[in-house]
């Protein structure tokens, strides 16, 4: 059997629930907010979630899951509940992006979605080691250079 085919509808929300310590999920936010899509994509770093404690309810469906399930894969939810992890979440998104929906097509392919889990699965172990976390990087107001000593000639 295929993959059911779920097509964004007008008005849609979907919540999409990444890590906000991870580089590369900071990087595919980014971009993502900057592109064209056919629904809203209200984007919620799993540290917020975790900062409501007992009230998580910043997206329909997630209080089901433990936060630990919620680091492992990024999670998208639509407004009834439905939650799609990992690969799954990566394509529900495509779906909604204008002019990346083809690329969702290919998930259908025969062995495609378990080459897509493997691969999504390979990398989200990775993903600090290769992209690093934002805790590692420089602050939102900028990186700090050491301070110069008192006698250091600056064209050194």
């Amino acid at each position: 059997m295929g993959a059911k085919k779920i097509q964004a509808q007008p008005g849609e929300r979907l919540y999409v629930i990444y890590d906000g310590n991870c580089n590369l999920c900071l990087a595919s936010v980014a971009r993502l907010k900057d592109l064209p899509a056919d629904c809203e994509l209200l984007f919620i770093p799993i540290q917020q979630i975790e900062n409501a404690g007992k009230e998580r309810r910043l997206a329909p469906g997630i209080e089901k899951l433990a936060t630990e399930a919620l680091y492992e894969k990024i999670h998208v939810a639509d407004e009834s509940g439905r939650l799609f992890a990992g690969a799954d979440g990566i394509v529900r998104i495509l779906r909604t992006v204008k002019g990346l929906k083809w690329i969702s097509a290919c998930y259908r392919i025969p062995g495609m979605k378990r080459l897509a889990d493997r691969l999504y699965r390979y990398v989200a172990v990775r993903r600090y080691d290769w992209f690093g976390s934002a805790e590692e990087s420089c602050s939102v107001h900028g990186c700090e250079l050491p301070e110069r000593q008192e006698g250091e000639n600056k064209h050194d």
